[in-house]
């Protein structure tokens, strides 16, 4: 049996921890051994466990630990896998250690881009010369793959494999009352890291505009380190009864079947998930016009406004509520398109990248 182990760090609720959820999930339903190997649990855990994957627990240790490196090469030569696969930056590093030390066969994810690592910190040159040892790269856009390209040397294998999204499952979540101010009241949705890359800053400046003018409400979904600032901007601007934040939770898909639309204000991303699973359940978009999200969407699956732009927001918001059966049009053309992106597709991209990565270690 092949076996599979890979590196995170928590089951929290990000993007990349629910792909792995997906891939490891189906893995293990194509007949791998699959484990993973983390810091902490998330909410992601349970359904991994159901699903035949094994987790093992490295101890919560932040940055390249030596004692994480230490457990997960003792784990590495307890399992020996036949391949190693990391996701996010702080596990690259770790595997790449541990390759440098054992020659493993190592494939490494990209989930963002290259504006994440303009700040040229310590973290981001080791992981870029640790890579160099990479088996392949898989990136979840073309962004990514390009950021790797220009990095690696000739001949390393540079995939692009787009995100999943369980079109069933999000089409099949009940439907969750998110109404703040009333049942007749617009409801605008912004799920996200509270992080710099997402602008949830400018997401609150165009509700603040929008909120003088017109009775709206919104939900912020997620935890990060803009938490307190996000906080103290929503209380400033006197939304604390229209606006509120919640942690995030894994199914808050309901959410998205009884509001008005998704707002993506991010500055920068790799292939976003959260807007996926909104196109998946049929929820209108408002995303920012940048590169990544017209990678997949246009005119006719979303509505676009300058980033950075908090009054082009606030304006997007009202054409939306003003205009709602084209919107309406714009999300069930954006239904269609994600309707491309299962599980299946992606589990078989990845089982080529790994076929070619074992049979050249092979010969």
């Amino acid at each position: 049996m092949r076996k599979i182990l890979h590196l995170i760090p928590t089951l929290e609720g990000g993007g990349a921890e629910r792909q792995l959820s997906m891939l490891a999930v189906e893995q293990a339903k194509r007949g791998w051994d699959v484990h993973i190997a983390l810091r902490r649990r998330g909410v992601h855990a349970d359904l991994l466990r159901k699903g035949g994957v094994i987790i093992h627990q490295l101890g919560d240790f932040k940055g390249p630990h030596p004692t994480l490196i230490s457990r997960a090469r003792t784990l590495v030569a307890r399992l020996d896998p036949n391949l190693l696969h990391t996701w996010l930056p702080q596990m690259d590093i770790i595997g790449g250690v541990l390759t440098l030390w054992d020659r493993l066969r190592w494939v490494l994810s990209e989930r963002a881009s290259k504006e994440a690592y303009h700040d040229r910190s310590l973290l981001t040159f080791l992981r870029c010369r640790l890579a160099r040892h990479v088996s392949a790269v898989v990136a979840n856009s073309g962004e990514g793959t390009e950021y790797w390209r220009h990095r690696l040397p000739l001949g390393t294998t540079v995939a692009t494999i787009p995100n999943a999204v369980d079109v069933a499952a999000i089409r099949g979540t009940p439907q969750q009352a998110c109404q703040i101010l009333g049942s007749d009241c617009p409801v605008f949705l912004f799920v996200g890291r509270l992080a710099p890359q997402k602008a949830p800053e400018v997401f609150i400046q165009a509700f603040a505009k929008m909120a003088k003018v017109r009775t709206v409400s919104g939900l912020m979904i997620g935890q990060g380190p803009m938490f307190k600032e996000i906080q103290s901007s929503i209380q400033a601007n006197g939304l604390d009864s229209s606006l509120r934040i919640l942690p995030y939770q894994r199914e808050w898909w309901g959410l998205l079947k009884s509001a008005t639309a998704l707002v993506s204000p991010s500055r920068f991303e790799g292939l976003p998930n959260v807007v996926l699973e909104s196109m998946a359940a049929g929820c209108p978009l408002l995303v920012s016009d940048i590169r990544q999200h017209r990678s997949f969407l246009d005119e006719k699956s979303a509505l676009f406004f300058p980033k950075d732009d908090p009054a082009a927001l606030a304006d997007a918001l009202g054409r939306l509520m003003d205009d709602p059966q084209a919107a309406r049009q714009r999300a069930a053309r954006a239904y269609e398109c994600a309707t491309r992106f299962t599980v299946d597709v992606a589990a078989d991209a990845y089982d080529g990248v790994y076929a070619a990565v074992l049979q050249e270690s092979i010969s």
